[in-house]
């Protein structure tokens, strides 16, 4: 199954963590949202159906913070 890791520089706390997680949730195509807040990153696990694109302007339009960016 691919996995994805991002960067979201912007989330600090457990709200963060939440919003992040409920918006993978609305995605069937991923199986599981990991996010690390130390590292401010989060993982997804999902099948070859995820539209990345998608998900990508669902999570920033929570918000500045949550401006996604790959993982050098």
């Amino acid at each position: 199954m691919p996995v994805t890791t991002i960067s979201i520089p912007g989330i600090h706390c457990s709200s963060c963590v939440a919003l992040i997680k409920d918006v993978g949730s609305q995605f069937p195509a991923i199986t599981k949202t990991e996010v690390n807040l130390e590292a401010k990153t989060v993982t997804l696990e999902h099948d070859g159906g995820l539209n990345f694109d998608q998900w990508k302007r669902e999570v920033e339009a929570l918000g500045d913070p949550y401006k996604v960016h790959p993982l050098r």
